[in-house]
């Protein structure tokens, strides 16, 4: 994969490659393989990945009482969602097996990302009964995409696992491909920074590729693998999310990425626009616990302010509206 590749998935915005260093687990952590080979390649890392792992942080209660699916942003390595985010740490407290599957080189969540999350959650409800029927999704960047789309399956099919989704969120997310490969081409138009363009670039050579056309060519099949369809009334795979607990967390500091890195980037090019848009079609489908999370000051990578960042979502917040959705 070249850097422009990696670039623009990375981030969903062709934007800066959130370089993170290999970080220890912490003592409670534990990595189980899942599978010992990658044929699919479903993880990248700057070192290739040969297999497939889970890395999991028990709840601090001897009898849990749900799971927590975090997804990374691609080219994230596993380790640090538990670094970049307290979410785990606060869902141990409150009762929950906090679990980060090694998946983060997908954009749309095929068979091969299903199959695997699929026996990563088989494991862990063998290993921990007492969790019940409760599944918690969330995700960051393109990782949120995977976990909206795959909460549509899990709901689609209820057969498919012995756990019931009851929440799922998305951090900063794109949520509908046939716009995020608009996103690229007009990131290519307007060459305003060398990695935009790179990664506008890259976004259509993926998409295109994967699907067989531009969304014009291949429209059903953007639909299919899209958690969200703008122009659809009924938002396409969302439907199956009108009686689903959902939220989307995005922070729109429009004035940092015009002083950055394009200074004539619209709400249009932010994925905020199509979060928002996605909370109102669910909430016009009667979904009245579908909300949308706007924050302000909060992104930051390392030490320096960066709106596209697990540190967004207020973790003891979050964690407080998993349980309340829990008790319903």
């Amino acid at each position: 994969m070249t850097f422009a590749h990696r670039l623009c998935l990375l981030l969903c915005q062709g934007v800066v490659l959130l370089l993170v260093a290999a970080v220890p687990l912490t003592a409670q952590t534990k990595q189980q393989r899942v599978f010992a080979a990658d044929p699919t390649q479903l993880y990248r890392t700057r070192k290739y990945a040969h297999e497939l792992s889970l890395l999991l942080l028990p709840a601090s209660t001897p009898a849990p009482h749900g799971v927590l699916l975090l997804l990374p942003g691609l080219g994230e390595r596993a380790e640090h969602v538990f670094q970049a985010t307290s979410l785990g740490a606060e869902a141990a407290r409150a009762g929950l097996v906090t679990v980060v599957p090694t998946l983060n080189n997908r954009l749309y969540l095929d068979s091969a990302g299903t199959y695997f999350l699929d026996e990563v959650l088989r494991r862990v409800t063998q290993q921990y009964p007492s969790v019940g029927r409760n599944l918690f999704l969330g995700g960051f960047s393109a990782g949120g995409h995977l976990a909206l789309t795959y909460a549509e399956t899990l709901v689609r099919d209820t057969a498919r696992l012995p756990l019931r989704v009851t929440a799922v969120f998305s951090v900063d997310s794109p949520v509908d491909l046939a716009a995020f490969w608009q996103t690229g081409q007009r990131q290519v138009a307007q060459n305003c920074h060398p990695q935009l363009v790179q990664g506008g670039r890259s976004t259509m050579a993926t998409l295109t590729q994967a699907f067989g056309g531009s969304p014009d060519q291949r429209p059903a099949t953007y639909r299919r693998y899209s958690a969200f369809s703008s122009r659809d009334p009924t938002g396409g795979n969302l439907a199956l999310l009108r009686a689903t607990s959902v939220r989307v967390y995005c922070e729109p500091d429009l004035s940092f990425w015009r002083q950055h890195y394009c200074p004539t980037w619209q709400l249009e090019d932010l994925n905020a626009a199509l979060l928002k848009t996605l909370i109102d079609n669910l909430r016009g489908q009667g979904n009245t616990r579908a909300e949308y999370m706007e924050t302000y000051g909060k992104g930051r990578l390392g030490k320096r302010p960066f709106p596209h960042s697990w540190s967004i979502v207020d973790a003891p917040e979050c964690i407080r509206w998993l349980q309340a959705q829990m008790q319903e």
